[in-house]
C-alpha cells in the first residue's frame, strides 16, 4: 500500500476513554494489536520513492555528542564514560564502557516513553502496570522493522524567524515560546517545501545552537534548573495540523518538541506518542544540516535512522543521517 486513507479528524471513530482524534486501532492487522502506529505509513513504496531525495551525496549525522545536555534536568545523570585499557588481558587495545539516560542527548522516544498521564494508559491501550513487567511498544519495534527509512524534512522555523526579523534576538531557547502553525506553515512557504504521507517532519528552533554557545552557569540554569523549553504550540490547531499532514515521525533540536511545560489541556507528547503511536525526536543536532540545506536551497532529504536494539527500551539515539 502506498498510501493510507485517513477519515477527517472530526470523522474518527470514537475510542472509549480517548479524545476526538484518537487512531487506535487504526494501524492493527489481523487482529493483533498495532506496536508501530504510524511507522507504518513508511511503506516499500514511499521508502522507494525517497531515495530521489539523493541528488549530491553529501551527508549530515543528526546524533548530538552523547556528554550533551551537560547538566540534564529530572533527575536524569549525565553521560559516564570509561576508557578501559587491555594491557592487563594481553592486548595493545582499549575497551569503553557507557552509562548514560536515553534522555539525555539525541533520542527517539518509543512508544513506551510518555503515556496518558491523568489515565496512566498509552498506545493502543496498554497500560502502565502492563508496561512495567513488559517489553511491549520498546524501541525495539522500530529496530523489528528494519529502522526509520523515508523522506525528511527540515522546518528551519529559526532561519525562517531570523529572515523575517532582522537584528532582533530569537525568542529564547530556554523559554516556553509556542511556536504557532502560522508559523510552520510560513517557513514551508519560505522555503518551497511541500509535505507528503510518510514525511519525517524535523523541526529546528535553536535550542542546540544555544546550548552550543552558553556558558556552562547558563547552561545549568536552563536545562537543570528550570524546565522551560521552545517548541511546538500546545493548541487544538497544531494538533488537527500535525494530524492533517500524516507524518510517520517527528524531531526537532529543543527537549521536548512542544513547548514546555504544556499546558493542562493539550499535550502534543499525549497526542503523538498516545493517540496516534508517532515517535518524538529530541534534542537532534540540525546545524551542519541548516546549513547543508541552506547552500543547495532543499530542505528535503533521505532520513535513515537505527536506533539501538534493547528489548524494552524506552528511547535511544537515533543513529540519523540525513543523506542531500
Amino acid at each position: 500500500m502506498s498510501n493510507f486513507s485517513f477519515p477527517e479528524f472530526d470523522d474518527l471513530p470514537v475510542v472509549k476513554g480517548q479524545p476526538k482524534g484518537c487512531l487506535w486501532g487504526f494501524f492493527d492487522v489481523n487482529g493483533q494489536k498495532d506496536q508501530l502506529g504510524t511507522l507504518r505509513l513508511l511503506t516499500k513504496e514511499v521508502v522507494q520513492k525517497a531515495k530521489d531525495e539523493i541528488q549530491i551525496g553529501t551527508h549530515v549525522q543528526l546524533d548530538w555528542p552523547l556528554h550533551n545536555i551537560q547538566f540534564p534536568g529530572f533527575g536524569r545523570i549525565p553521560l559516564q564514560h570509561t576508557v578501559k585499557d587491555l594491557a592487563d588481558q594481553g592486548f595493545v587495545a582499549f575497551d569503553d564502557v557507557i552509562s548514560f539516560n536515553t534522555q539525555t542527548s539525541s533520542q527517539w522516544d518509543s512508544l513506551k516513553h510518555f503515556g496518558s498521564q491523568k489515565t496512566a494508559v498509552y498506545y493502543n491501550g496498554w497500560t502502565h502496570d502492563q508496561l512495567k513487567t513488559s517489553n511491549d511498544l520498546g524501541i525495539h519495534k522500530i529496530c523489528d522493522r528494519g529502522g526509520i527509512v523515508g523522506r525528511g524534512i527540515l522546518v528551519d522555523w529559526l532561519s525562517w524567524w531570523e529572515h523575517e526579523n532582522p537584528g532582533i534576538e530569537p525568542p529564547s531557547a530556554i523559554s516556553c515560546h509556542k511556536i504557532p502553525v502560522s508559523e510552520l506553515e510560513a517557513t514551508l512557504a519560505y522555503q518551497g517545501t511541500e509535505t507528503g504521507q510518510g514525511d519525517i517532519l524535523i523541526v529546528r528552533s535553536g535550542f542546540v545552537r544555544w546550548h552550543n554557545n552558553a556558558k556552562a552557569d547558563i547552561r545549568a540554569l536552563g536545562t537543570e534548573k528550570q524546565h522551560y523549553m521552545i517548541g511546538l504550540e500546545n493548541n487544538d490547531e497544531t494538533v488537527r495540523w500535525l494530524y492533517s499532514k500524516h507524518f510517520s515521525a517527528v524531531a526537532g533540536d529543543t527537549m521536548g518538541f512542544e513547548a514546555w511545560p504544556y499546558p493542562e489541556d493539550c499535550c502534543l507528547h499525549e497526542w503523538l506518542l498516545v493517540q496516534w503511536g508517532t515517535p518524538i525526536g529530541e534534542l537532534w543536532d540540525l546545524e551542519a544540516l541548516a546549513e547543508e540545506c541552506k547552500a543547495h536551497n532543499r530542505w528535503s532529504f533521505f532520513l535513515t535512522s537505527a536506533p539501538l536494539r534493547v528489548v524494552g527500551g524506552c528511547a535511544s539515539p537515533p543513529n540519523a543521517i540525513a543523506i542531500l
